[in-house]
């Protein structure tokens, strides 16, 4: 089931298109990659969904209610890429100033600390916190909430690996609990990781593309011959496209495998592996924006 819709938007600077007639919806539980280069307009989307962006045209809601509505942060929270806090507030106070304004109680800041792990520093000052910690409570504050829908900007930024790790295992609850969320990122590995959903903004354009990571892929098919025989031969009369590899073929991904097996197994073909061919979402972004080296 939609629960954010986000219809036509359209947002320039100056003479220059950021967004162009951008439509969409959220489903629930749904977790989707947002892919772009700097400027792009990645965190220009998610804070014109959020209002703090005016935009030329569209409209954006949740659960029907729009996002000039006060009730619609109810459902919606933002975790941004900058860090927006208050230097000599600790981060307890932070939490429970939110927590104030949606009329939560203790019980859930403290669920939330042990949740995101930074009960050893929430009483300590926001000025004394490394990077990563700000992050931490970033997102402490993105779940406080119970939102439907979270906005995910660059979030693994600032992160060491182990709080990457714990980061993505957040996610991948939030997601089995029924959150739908949005996260842009440029480290491509984390994102295929987490999501096969992937959208790409391309001169302000956003382009929906499911892009299969696993779904459709070709299939790497090693086998025996016996002396004497080919590639070639042994798929001969089969109507299967393939190319050969060194040690047996790899499949058209829209046949599937099984014809390859069945074919193969009525030839007398010795299988001895059989391993889908993933191309690697890298590989993919670099096709898209038309790159020639690694990203």
């Amino acid at each position: 089931m939609s629960i954010l819709q986000i219809n036509q938007l359209t947002k320039k600077y100056g003479n220059r298109r950021v967004l162009h007639d951008i439509t969409f919806c959220i489903n629930d539980g749904e977790v989707i990659g947002l892919v772009g280069p700097n400027g792009a307009g990645k965190s220009t989307l998610m804070r014109s969904i959020l209002a703090l962006e005016d935009v030329e045209e569209g409209s954006v809601t949740v659960k029907g209610i729009s996002n000039q509505n006060p009730e619609f942060f109810k459902y919606v929270s933002f975790l941004p890429s900058d860090n927006y806090l208050y230097m000599q507030l600790t981060g307890y106070d932070h939490l429970a100033f939110v927590a104030k304004v949606y009329e939560l109680d203790c019980q859930d800041i403290e669920e939330v600390i042990d949740r995101v792990g930074i009960r050893s520093y929430v009483n300590q000052p926001v000025k004394s916190y490394s990077y990563g910690m700000r992050q931490h409570l970033l997102i402490s504050l993105s779940i406080l909430t119970k939102p439907l829908v979270i906005l995910m900007d660059e979030p693994f930024n600032g992160l060491d690996p182990t709080s990457i790790i714990e980061l993505k295992q957040l996610i991948r609850d939030l997601h089995a609990q029924g959150i739908s969320i949005l996260v842009s990122t440029h480290n491509l590995d984390i994102l295929e990781d987490l999501t096969k959903t992937i959208w790409f903004i391309k001169e302000g354009e956003l382009f929906k593309t499911d892009i299969g990571l696993r779904d459709k892929a070709a299939y790497l098919i090693e086998f025996t011959l016996t002396e004497g025989q080919t590639v070639g031969y042994i798929m001969s009369g089969s109507q299967l496209p393939f190319k050969g590899t060194e040690n047996g073929l790899l499949t058209d991904p829209e046949y599937g495998v099984e014809p390859y097996l069945e074919w193969l197994l009525k030839r007398g073909a010795k299988i001895q592996l059989v391993q889908q061919s993933v191309l690697e979402l890298e590989e993919i972004y670099k096709d898209f924006y038309g790159l020639s080296t690694t990203v």
